[in-house]
């Protein structure tokens, strides 16, 4: 049976159909499209690619960012660090008041460079010595020219005839005349030879063993807090007397030029601030703390005349606490002072003596007794309140315990001159340990890791004492002493 379908002609079919088909390649647009995959510990499979690709970069700028914003934050503190909290944290106290390192930083770096200056400057002590030498070898040839002209005469007057004449006498004239030149040219000559000695063999050595980190860190530090007593005081004082010990600004300039004008040949002014990170203003701020000083021992010398109040008193030192309390007591019950003082006390100078320490001026104590390292005993001897035969309580002073009797006083007795230029010289060291030995007043120990910080030393300063002979190696522009130092040129 045919089928009931029938096929339409070809003739017939549609025109669409009989047209060659072109296929046109399409790329799908997958951004939006989610793949499933995570972005980050298993978060983010309902995240398309253009979300994905958002959180990445936004993730990488963050970062970036973050990291960028932590060394800025590690540079700018490390420099708050170093140039603000460390340099002001304190190396010692005064009565509460901190001092900084970064004073005491400045004040070693004017210090050092001012014995640098001393030693090896253009006015210093070793262009004074090369100096002297020429004079001493100037000198030796007037008196080797004066020996040849007295020769030279002696041999004239040799040869004249027998007998007196005229010639014989002006040449005996001029003979006598000669010997009193070469006189006062041998005086002249050993003079100068004096002091190129002594300056070679003492005054030269003896500044190169202060040029060292120790005894120039120390000294640097001990002069912070003698200035910070001496402000304290000051503040106390009459306008006049401030005016008097602090430095006007006009003398703080003449002395940081003369500092200037006065450094080694092969160094400068603008070298020295480069090279020890201080600047000017900072030369002068220290540069008035050592005149402020200076100005104070003239001061206090001024005060020191003869004749003047003294005391007359004994003592006794002793090794313990208890056994200076029970000898108190004793002597508290009418025991024999000088017997005790025999048998007890650990002063070799006085216990012979029943510890008689004979008249005393306001200072000397603490200079020849406790070796200028306390004035604790020399206060309480020369306190105004002091009474005829009056026993101290036991005082501590060096590690050691003291008590003292007050055997005369005498408001007006003179003192022998090369005392009184002694206790003139030591006029502000006794004044310091007098104001650190009363009550209430503090000063702390100096900090020991600061006073030796790398940081904080000068370049060139040398750990240890250089050697005695020559300008040390460690000062800049040493130059060393001249030849023949040793001896007569």
């Amino acid at each position: 049976m045919p089928s009931q379908a029938t096929r339409r002609p070809d003739s017939q079919r549609s025109g669409h159909s009989a047209k060659t088909k072109k296929y046109v390649k399409q790329t799908a647009h997958v951004e939006a499209r989610r793949d499933g995959k995570p972005l980050i510990f298993g978060w983010g499979r309902h995240l398309s690619r253009t979300e994905k690709t958002r959180i990445q970069r936004r993730a990488v700028w963050s970062i970036t960012i973050a990291v960028a914003v932590l060394i800025v934050g590690v540079i700018v503190g490390f420099w708050v660090n170093f140039t603000i909290i460390i340099p002001s944290q304190p190396i010692t106290s005064v009565n509460g008041h901190a001092i900084p390192q970064s004073d005491y930083r400045k004040l070693l770096a004017l210090k050092a460079q001012l014995l640098t200056n001393d030693l090896s400057g253009k006015h210093g002590l070793i262009v004074q010595s090369g100096d002297l030498q020429q004079q001493v070898a100037a000198q030796q040839k007037v008196i080797d020219n004066l020996n040849s002209q007295i020769d030279a005469l002696n041999k004239k007057i040799k040869a004249l005839p027998a007998g007196p004449s005229q010639q014989r006498t002006d040449l005996n004239n001029q003979l006598t005349d000669l010997k009193k030149q070469l006189s006062a040219a041998k005086t002249q000559h050993d003079s100068l030879n004096l002091q190129y000695q002594t300056l070679n063999s003492y005054t030269i050595p003896n500044e190169q063993q202060l040029y060292n980190q120790s005894q120039q860190g120390n000294d640097s530090a001990q002069w912070l807090q003698d200035d910070e007593l001496i402000r304290e005081w000051l503040a106390k004082q009459s306008p006049a007397l401030q005016a008097q010990i602090n430095p006007s600004a006009s003398a703080v300039d003449r002395a940081v030029k003369d500092f200037a004008n006065n450094f080694p040949s092969n160094s400068s002014y603008s070298k020295f601030l480069s090279a020890d990170n201080v600047s000017d203003a900072d030369v002068h701020t220290m540069m008035a703390l050592k005149l402020r000083r200076d100005n104070m021992q003239n001061y206090e010398a001024s005060l020191v005349t003869s004749p003047t109040y003294q005391v007359r008193s004994r003592a006794m030192t002793l090794d313990t606490k208890q056994k200076a309390d029970n000898i108190l007591q004793q002597l508290k019950q009418g025991a024999d002072f000088a017997k005790l003082a025999k048998t007890n006390s650990l002063d070799t100078n006085s216990n012979s003596k029943g510890g008689d320490l004979g008249w005393l001026s306001r200072g000397q104590y603490a200079k020849n007794d406790a070796s200028n390292v306390s004035a604790v005993v020399d206060n309480w001897i020369f306190d105004p309140r002091r009474t005829l035969n009056e026993l101290s309580p036991v005082l501590s002073e060096n590690g050691t315990y003291h008590i003292v009797q007050i055997t005369a006083i005498d408001p007006s007795r003179s003192i022998d001159a090369p005392t009184l230029q002694s206790l003139k010289d030591n006029a502000l060291t006794a004044w310091l340990l007098s104001q650190k030995a009363m009550p209430g007043v503090t000063v702390t120990s100096i900090d020991q890791s600061k006073l030796l910080d790398p940081n904080n030393m000068p370049p060139g300063l040398p750990a240890s004492a250089p050697g005695s002979q020559g300008a040390p190696s460690g000062i800049p522009g040493g130059q060393g002493i001249p030849s023949g130092s040793a001896g007569q040129p």
